[in-house]
């Protein structure tokens, strides 16, 4: 079995939609996976037992985490010491990968911004950009999670598929929003299809 570690706090968040739905937009099987939400980069350390039973059975351990940046005490090169270090520490095996492509700072909101079809929804990201603007420095601009929430809210779905947002299902596997063909998505499909 391949454990996937997650920061989010439960499965009920966009990364972990995300990434069950990437995993089967590359074909890989639900039986071969387990994602696992272990609440925070701080919290790594709660799930020694999980990493240590799965690679005694044989089985990978994954980590995909946010970079982060230096704003939040992160950055890529930070980030993967920090969690090397934690690994050693525990003595617990596991590869990394660390959104948003696995060299540069940022997290997953920054992925999810360079696959929102900003061609495609130029008036949506023209109206966003405004508001930015006009709110100027009086007011608490919204950050990148909040923009991408207002993106995929703003879309006209179904009563049911709306509801279904605020339980992480950003609707990843649909086209119209989100291109999981991109080229800025190379990274982390080669960094999982290489594990199965």
């Amino acid at each position: 079995m391949i454990n996937i570690y997650l920061e989010s706090k439960s499965n009920k968040t966009p990364e972990y939609v995300f990434v069950r739905t990437l995993l089967s937009h590359i074909g890989v099987s639900p039986e071969l996976f387990s994602i696992i939400p272990i609440n925070g980069k701080d919290s790594l350390h709660k799930a020694k037992n999980l990493f240590v039973q799965n690679t005694l059975e044989g089985g990978i351990n994954l980590i995909i985490f946010d970079a982060d940046t230096p704003d939040n005490n992160g950055g890529h090169a930070v980030r993967r010491l920090e969690i090397e270090n934690t690994l050693a520490q525990l003595g617990i095996e596991s590869d990394i990968f660390l959104f948003p492509n696995n060299q540069d700072d940022g997290d997953f909101e920054s992925l999810l911004e360079e696959l929102a079809l900003k061609d495609r929804h130029q008036a949506f990201f023209g109206c966003f950009n405004d508001y930015e603007m006009c709110l100027g420095n009086d007011y608490v601009h919204p950050n990148r999670k909040g923009k991408l929430h207002a993106y995929i809210t703003s879309m006209k779905m179904s009563g049911m598929k709306r509801r279904n947002i605020g339980s992480g299902e950003w609707l990843f596997d649909n086209p119209d929003y989100w291109n999981l063909d991109a080229e800025y998505l190379l990274p982390l499909k080669q960094f999982l299809l290489s594990r199965f």
